[in-house]
């Protein structure tokens, strides 16, 4: 599953990477390494950025570049 398959308030476990993205480096310099764990906090309107807790912080990324996360949900 990828991390834009989730809703506001899901929490799940970063599993890694599609493949062959440009944006991995960039995703692995603001801390989202496998076995992370991220919380879905919201989503912009009009298919905008989505906002995650990652530690403790929060980013925005762009539908694009969460849809190339590949994500365990916590049960």
């Amino acid at each position: 599953m990828t991390a834009n398959q989730l809703h506001s308030g899901d929490i799940a476990v970063i599993f890694g990477f599609k493949s062959e993205i440009k944006s991995k480096e960039r995703l692995v310099e603001m801390g989202l390494l496998p076995g992370t764990i991220i919380r879905i906090i919201k989503q912009a309107p009009f298919s905008g950025a989505i906002e995650i807790k990652v530690r403790d912080y929060y980013l925005s990324l762009r539908p694009e570049d969460i849809g190339n996360i590949t994500v365990q949900t916590q049960e």
